[in-house]
């Protein structure tokens, strides 16, 4: 356990970074997936035992576009997710018709299986035309003949690619939810992004949305280039006064090789400025009758046609089956009532030419990925508990036989004494700053694993590089051969 003068020193060290760099929505960071070889066939014959063993279990869908438009700067000025320009409606056909035939590998495996919902992500889905939709959710109709009458069925998507056309057929097709990527609603900071999107694109896509019964989320970023606390009040006043109920407001993700970091740098709000944003805008949404669902999501109550869709975690912590199709999609799958070592995350392919060989030659097209311990999978949930601001210390010691406070009780007890946490015998509730920062929280509790890993990572680099330097290089003149 880690003393609390470290976890003191540790906060102190870590309360001026930005903190989004740190978001995960599991764990390990990607980076520590090294398995080449993930047991498929292992994989489906776990899902089958999971489901003779606690009834018919539920499983979240995603399926990803590797496709963006071209923007000027590219990949609108900040992304870092793996994304390929759009080349068309063809290469996109091209691509769909792909993901069909990785959909057909996994029918097997997810016999019995109820889908609990699905998101359509990207990249940018709403490139596809109006006829495709149907084609989608025909998709997934065959992979999962039933679909829990609850289900979020979303599609994102950038505001000035939808037409009334596609929003009759994505309603249509049985889609039931649109997340927009609007990001800001204040056109010249927008137009740093290089995205062609206007105020009006967004206001009509959420009048096609409300008129056609679509339930419609907006996300928008604050630590913007060039942003101030008033402008993102601003941009939040006018998307309330627009009867958005669903809003997603996030910390500008800064690094990598993207215009925002190499040549808008010196423009982004200081990290102190970011906190003041992210209390300013909190307090607003909570003024405006929204509640907190987790660390930036917001829902006002009275939505006529919402459903209870919770990004990047789910109420049944315990059991994860998250499927994902496509370019770069990631798998999560795993309980504590599985074998140690059976739960799992995985990447497909990052590279398109390399998903689209591995479905010709029929392998599943993954990557590589992760097999968890116990103790792993313990914190990947923990990650997604701290996301959604409170830790029930009641489901962990039913599914894991444990108390996770007595566990990282040093953690807990400091976040308390910094007011960042209440504790309870029921459950830890973030509060006040406490979930800005869970990002460091969740840092700071994988500690010594992430040490751990990071001596693995490097042990393995050693030997490779020693087992290539012990291949005997060919004498030259030398011919070998039998």
């Amino acid at each position: 356990m880690l003393s609390t003068d470290y976890v003191n020193d540790y906060l102190d060290s870590h309360l001026a970074e930005r903190q989004v760099n740190k978001i995960q929505h599991g764990f390990p960071s990607p980076r520590y997936w090294n398995e080449l070889s993930v047991p498929l066939d292992e994989i489906g014959e776990d899902r089958r035992f999971l489901n003779e063993k606690l009834g018919r279990s539920p499983v979240f869908l995603y399926v990803g576009v590797p496709y963006c438009i071209k923007t000027d700067p590219g990949k609108c000025g900040y992304c870092l997710f793996p994304v390929e320009e759009f080349q068309g409606n063809a290469a996109l056909e091209n691509y769909y018709g792909y993901v069909e035939r990785e959909a057909e590998m996994y029918r097997e495996q997810m016999e019995g299986a109820v889908l609990a919902g699905a998101y359509f992500g990207g990249g940018t889905s709403n490139l596809y035309k109006a006829p495709v939709y149907h084609r989608l959710m025909d998709m997934v109709r065959r992979l999962f003949p039933e679909i829990e009458a609850s289900a979020d069925l979303t599609l994102e998507g950038i505001p000035q690619l939808f037409t009334r056309q596609k929003m009759e057929a994505i309603r249509d097709s049985g889609m039931n939810r649109i997340s927009m990527g609007v990001q800001q609603v204040n056109e010249h900071l927008n137009s740093l992004s290089g995205r062609r999107q206007t105020t009006d694109h967004v206001v009509q896509s959420l009048q096609w949305a409300r008129e056609l019964g679509l339930s419609a989320n907006v996300d928008i970023i604050f630590g913007w280039p060039q942003q101030t606390v008033d402008s993102m009040l601003e941009d939040l006043a006018t998307l309330v006064s627009w009867d958005v109920y669903d809003i997603t407001h996030y910390e500008l993700n800064v690094g990598g090789p993207t215009d925002f970091a190499l040549n808008r740098f010196h423009e982004l709000p200081s990290t102190l400025v970011n906190l003041e944003m992210y209390r300013a805008g909190r307090d607003f949404l909570l003024d405006q009758g929204y509640e907190q669902l987790s660390t930036y999501n917001f829902r006002r109550p009275g939505d006529p046609v919402a459903r209870d869709f919770r990004e990047g975690y789910v109420p049944r912590f315990e059991h994860m089956d998250t499927l994902g199709l496509g370019y770069a999609a990631i798998t999560f799958f795993g309980n504590p009532a599985l074998p140690a070592g059976r739960s799992w995350s995985f990447i497909n392919q990052r590279s398109l030419a390399h998903y689209k060989a591995a479905v010709d030659e029929g392998r599943f097209p993954v990557e590589r990925g992760f097999r968890h311990s116990p103790d792993d999978w313990l914190m990947m949930l923990l990650f997604r508990s701290l996301i959604s601001t409170q830790v029930d210390l009641t489901q962990y010691r039913a599914a894991f036989g444990l108390d996770v406070y007595e566990k990282f009780a040093t953690v807990w007890d400091v976040l308390a004494q910094r007011g960042y946490a209440e504790i309870t015998p029921e459950r830890i509730q973030l509060v006040g700053d406490g979930a800005f920062y869970a990002p460091m929280f969740s840092a700071l509790l994988a500690e010594d694993r992430y040490r751990e890993l990071r001596e693995e990572t490097a042990r393995r680099k050693k030997e490779t590089r020693e087992a290539r330097q012990a291949v005997p290089l060919p004498t030259p003149g030398v011919v070998s051969g039998g």
